[in-house]
Order: C-alpha cells, then sequence, then structure tokens
C-alpha cells in the first residue's frame, strides 16, 4: 500500500520588473504498514498515535513495513509514536523547515523480538519530544536514530534512553545537534539488566554538538558507550558504569576539537569499579570535581595520547579495591591539569592491593595538591608540578620534577628521592629567601638539577641569594649534574658551595 500526499502553495507578486513566482512543494508521504493512513500537510494527529510498522494490530503486528517521510518544509504532529512495531519502520524528516513534533514519547523499536526501528533526521530538519526511546522490549531488537547534516536538530525534553532492554545506537554527525534532559545509555532507571542488551552513541564531526542538561548516565544496567570524535558534548553530573563485571561501559573523546565538558561531579566507575574514560588523541576532557571508583582495575581515566588533555578545575579522587592497573593514567605526552586535590584513597577489602592508583609515564601532571599512600604513586616519567604532596615522593625513574613555573614553591610533606635518571627543574624568577622546594622529612638526591629562569626573569647582581632547598631531615646523595641559566650581570657567576648545607645559591664575583 502506498499513499502520497503533495500539498503546493504559489503566489503572485505583482511588480513592474518581476514575473510569477514558482510554487513551493511540502510533502509528507506515507508508505507501507502506517497508522493513521491519511496523511496530510501539516498531519496533526490530535491523540492517536503514530505506528509505523506493524501497524495494523499494535498487540498482534502484522510484521509488515512502514515508513513516514516529512520532506520539502512539511509538518508532522503527534502525541506519541511507536516506529518498529513488527519488522521495521522508519520516520525520515528532511530538508530545512520540515519539523516533527511530538508531545508524548517517541519509541523507536518495540514489542515483537525482531524489530527494527529506525528515525533519520537531516539537514536541517527538527524533530521535538518528550520522551525518546532508541530500542526497547526484547535483547534481538534494534533501535537507530540518526542526526545528520548542519542544524539537523533532534530536542528530547524529558527522558531519552538508548538501548532500554535492546540495542541501541545513536548517530550524531556531520553539524547535527541533539538537545536533551536525563539521558541514560545502556538500560534506564527501574529497567531489568540485559548482558545482550547495549546503548552505543557516536558524536563526530567539527560542527556536531551534544547539550545535555539533567541526569547523564553511560551503562545504568546494560553496557554504552559514548564516542566523541571532533565533536563537542557538554553534559551535568555524569557518571559512567555499572556493578556487574560484564557491562563494562566506556567513554572516548579523541579527535582535533572533541572536547567533553561536564558540569558538577564526574564519576567514572560504580562500587564495584567498572568504568572506563579515554582521552586519546588532540581530545579534550574538561571537568569540575571527578570521582573514580576502581575494584580491580576496573574503573579508569586514560589520558593517553599526543595533545590528549584533561582540564580538571575541582579535585580528583581516586577509591581502589585491589588495583591490578592505574586508575588515572598520564602517557604519550598527554597533558592534566587539577586545579584542587588530586587524593588517592585505598578502600579496605578482602583483595590485596597492588597498586599504584596513578601512573605518569610521559606527559605532564599539574595539580594543586597531591595525597597519596605510600607506592600508591608511579612516577616513570613525564613531569610533574605541584604546589604541595602529602606522601613521600619517590622520583627514581625517568621523571621530571617542576618547581617555581605553575606554582611559586613546592611543599613536600614526607620524603623527597630522586635517582640518577631523573631531574629536579626549578624556575626563577628572582631572589628567594624561602626554599622553592621545602622537603619535611628525608632529601635523597641524585641525578640532574636544573636551574632556569621564568619569563620575567632580570639579570641576577652580586650577593643576590636563591634558596632552592630546604629540608627537615637527613639529606643523602649529591646531584650528578647541576645547571643553573640564570641571567647574569658581566663579571659574576654562581657560588654553589652551600647547595647542601643551606641550600642556596649565591652570585659572586668570577675568579
Amino acid at each position: 500500500m502506498e499513499q502520497h500526499v503533495r500539498f503546493a502553495l504559489s503566489a503572485v507578486l505583482a511588480a513592474a520588473s518581476l514575473g510569477v513566482a514558482g510554487a513551493a512543494h511540502a510533502d509528507v508521504t506515507v508508505t507501507g504498514d502506517v497508522s493513521p493512513g491519511n496523511p496530510s500537510d501539516p498531519w496533526d494527529l490530535g491523540s492517536s498515535t503514530l505506528l509505523v510498522g506493524g501497524a495494523s494490530n499494535p498487540w498482534e503486528p502484522t510484521y509488515n513495513r512502514g515508513e513516514v517521510i516529512v520532506a520539502n518544509g512539511g509538518r508532522l504532529n503527534s502525541a506519541n509514536a511507536l516506529i518498529g512495531n513488527g519488522l521495521t519502520g522508519k520516520v525520515q524528516v528532511i530538508g530545512y523547515g520540515s519539523k516533527w513534533t511530538n508531545s508524548g514519547s517517541i519509541q523507536i523499536c518495540l514489542r515483537g523480538t525482531l524489530s527494527h526501528g529506525e528515525l533519520f533526521v537531516r539537514d536541517g530538519a527538527e524533530v521535538l519530544t518528550d520522551d525518546l526511546v532508541v530500542g526497547e522490549r526484547s535483547s534481538e531488537n534494534y533501535g537507530v536514530l540518526l542526526v545528520e547534516g548542519y542544524d539537523a536538530t533532534v530536542t528530547s525534553r524529558a527522558n531519552t534512553y538508548v538501548g532500554l532492554r535492546a540495542k541501541g545506537r545513536v548517530e550524531l554527525k556531520k553539524g547535527g545537534a541533539f538537545f536533551s534532559n536525563n539521558v541514560y545509555i545502556g538500560g534506564g532507571s527501574g529497567a531489568s539488566g540485559c548482558t545482550s542488551c547495549n546503548g552505543h552513541v557516536t558524536v563526530t564531526g567539527s560542527a556536531t554538538r551534544w547539550v545535555s542538561t539533567g541526569e547523564f548516565a553511560v551503562g545504568v544496567n546494560s553496557p554504552g558507550t559514548l564516542d566523541i570524535d571532533r565533536a563537542q558534548v557538554f553534559t551535568n553530573n555524569a557518571r559512567i558504569g555499572h556493578r556487574d563485571i560484564l557491562m563494562r561501559s566506556k567513554v572516548s573523546v579523541r579527535g582535533w576539537g572533541g572536547t567533553w565538558t561536564n558540569q558538577g561531579l564526574l564519576r567514572v566507575g560504580a562500587a564495584s569499579g567498572y568504568g572506563e574514560l579515554t582521552v586519546g588523541a588532540y581530545g579534550t576532557l574538561v571537568t569540575e570535581d571527578t570521582e573514580i571508583h576502581s575494584e580491580l582495575g576496573g574503573g579508569f581515566i586514560r589520558v593517553n595520547d599526543v595533545y590528549a588533555s584533561w582540564l580538571n578545575s575541582g579535585d580528583v579522587t581516586i577509591f581502589a579495591r585491589g588495583n591490578a592497573s592505574p586508575s588515572l593514567l598520564v602517557d604519550k605526552d598527554a597533558f592534566v591539569s587539577i586545579g584542587g586535590l588530586l587524593r588517592a584513597a585505598p578502600v579496605v577489602s578482602t583483595y590485596p592491593y597492588v597498586g599504584p592508583s596513578v601512573r605518569l609515564a610521559d606527559g605532564d601532571l599539574v595539580a594543586g595538591a597531591m595525597e597519596v599512600e605510600e607506592g600508591d604513586f608511579d612516577f616513570a616519567g613525564g613531569r610533574l608540578a605541584i604546589s604541595n604532596f602529602v606522601g613521600d615522593l619517590d622520583n627514581l625513574q625517568a621523571g621530571e620534577l617542576a618547581v617555581g613555573e605553575e606554582h611559586a614553591s613546592t611543599t613536600i610533606v614526607g620524603s623527597y628521592s630522586q635517582g640518577p635518571g631523573s631531574t629536579l627543574r626549578i624556575t626563577v624568577g628572582g631572589s628567594s629567601p624561602s626554599p622553592l622546594l621545602q622537603v619535611d622529612g628525608d632529601l635523597l638526591l641524585d641525578g640532574a638539577l636544573e636551574v632556569v629562569p621564568a619569563d620575567s626573569s632580570v639579570s641576577f647582581q652580586a650577593e643576590d641569594s636563591i634558596v632552592l632547598l630546604g629540608w627537615g631531615g637527613d639529606l643523602a646523595g649529591a646531584f650528578a649534574a647541576v645547571s643553573i641559566d640564570l641571567p647574569l650581570a658581566p663579571g659574576l657567576a654562581w657560588d654553589t658551595s652551600a647547595l647542601y648545607t643551606t641550600g642556596e645559591i649565591t652570585v659572586v664575583p668570577a675568579i
């Protein structure tokens, strides 16, 4: 069965220099098993439910296909909609001016055990609904939402479920936009779990964006995944992960301009720790406060590729039980900045604690403060810049402790040990009567000391002094190499004879 309705509007503009204007067309097209079956333009269904595919008997679907196309500025108004009520149902809203307004719920793929539902919104078209369900009822069902092309927009004002007791897929691409309130990717509140169900969302393209204002969960009681590639996603109080070991949920951010911005608390991993977040090449994660919950290494954030960055303005807390791998990994020239406290807090459990929770292998880790248990921070390489470190800091491999650049000075409430392959790099802007690196405990030295000027540094004069080091316990060892690259007035030199007694260097006349 095929029904077509086309409406033409024409207008004549009387002007001395103009002829008759061309006709404009608006389309609402219905094909196959669709109910109601009498479209118009605008097509206003009132309180009737739109059934697309398997519409002849909604409780005993005929498994016939159905399709609705709204194009060329056409309008569709409905109260509720079921797309894919039997074998296959599809709705396409295409082109600028084309719009579907739904006051209830749009359910893509419902009833039956092999149903397939699709909603395509393309090239400036618009869809508005209260609730949106992509994939429902059976693990063999499959629902798809595609938002593609500049200014193509879907707005879900209440709740969005992707993979609710079924398989659900959402694709936002090529400048499309999605505006939502509460979002559940992989199950939903109150729904039963389903290990073979899943929700998967991809957001791709430099002008593509997703703005969500309510609750945002990836992996509720089924696995959920979110891939952000060169696009922008904005959320509030997001969480990733589920207790079940079989339901690992993942988020990835990558690509030039690819950004996930979360306001409030970002929670990665559940009580049993299964949630993963990866920031890949050129991707950016922007957060306020973050918690990582990990059991046996199942919950983690990895920032581990070139030009990958994580900017966290508040605190980061890691709750780890029996870690088999780091819960925070910084590697491959990535950049992580934590404005507040980075705290690793191992949780007492029956699992033996392996550690470490934090591993800096390459790149930059900048934090306002760090507080870790012994052995819970693996400083394998890269650059660490902190204001305060609570615990014993072991820089024994190939790391660089940077002092005086991001923070005026660094205090270690514990001991500091530096190995032969490691570096202490101190940036100096002028004379300093207080230690730039203060170690409250023992100080064990080896490796290299590099003293470099700040951008605002001026030439030092005779008798100027800088206290580089201070320690409250015992000092052992010495730097294998000392490099002081600070500007001096002509005829002057640096005296380092007191470096291991008072921790200072002084400007003296050159011999």
